[in-house]
């Protein structure tokens, strides 16, 4: 089977301020993804083109500023470099079958726990992701991709929905590359398919993502962040 790319992850401080500086740096639109499973964190989505978008998230609970076991671990990145961080790529399937397969070559399951985004207008948006282990750390953490399949995805995917009307927008066109960690024979491992086919290049760092290049109507974009797992 041949995943595509589905989204990036982008975690910070400040999800409002984050998302308007990267709209104005990159002239490219972005809307209110409303909030995630428990309201903790809010969520702002920026297509990118080709059926990907990057999700950019903060804690919008002040209960979890405060109380260490509500805060995700990408935040706890974030607020530590001082910086939004890349935090994750998740890649897309298109059935449960293929998800399930995938997850048991990596010895996990399927997520128990649904991913449900809420955007303002209340029509959640639910997608199942993998591969899961109680026992094991998520692979965002150590660099590695996931995978996710969706439900409804061809209507209501994020990709594919309008963005906040700002002025001097350019149109995104899908992601020319993606600059990660590691090496291209051990993402070729974890993958279990060619890393050429998503766009990937590598710099020998720390398994993560450190930068992605956007193709627009007016040329190529360059997202450059830290990755929440280096250094």
């Amino acid at each position: 089977m041949t995943a595509i790319l589905d989204h990036i992850h982008m975690g910070c401080a400040n999800v409002y301020t984050t998302a308007f500086d990267l709209m104005k740096a990159t002239r490219i639109g972005h809307y209110d993804g409303g909030f995630v499973g428990s309201v903790t964190v809010g969520h702002k989505t920026m297509p990118l083109g080709g059926g990907a978008y990057l999700e950019i998230e903060s804690i919008v609970d002040p209960f979890a500023t405060v109380d260490k076991s509500m805060r995700p671990w990408w935040y706890t990145r974030a607020v530590a470099v001082k910086s939004p961080v890349f935090s994750g790529v998740c890649l897309r399937v298109n059935t449960m079958e293929e998800l399930t397969e995938i997850a048991k070559r990596h010895g996990g399951t399927i997520n128990p726990k649904v991913n449900v985004r809420t955007p303002p207008e209340g029509s959640e948006m639910k997608f199942r992701d993998g591969p899961y282990s109680a026992n094991a750390a998520d692979p965002w953490q150590t660099g590695k991709p996931t995978w996710c399949c969706w439900e409804d995805r061809l209507y209501m995917h994020p990709s594919g929905q309008p963005v906040v009307n700002a002025p001097g927008l350019v149109d995104p066109m899908g992601i020319a590359w993606m600059e990660m960690g590691g090496t291209r024979a051990q993402m070729q491992d974890w993958l279990g398919q060619n890393p050429d086919d998503l766009h990937m290049t590598f710099n020998g760092k720390s398994a993560g993502l450190y930068a992605i290049g956007v193709a627009t109507d007016a040329g190529e974009v360059e997202i450059r962040r830290p990755s929440a797992t280096g250094a």
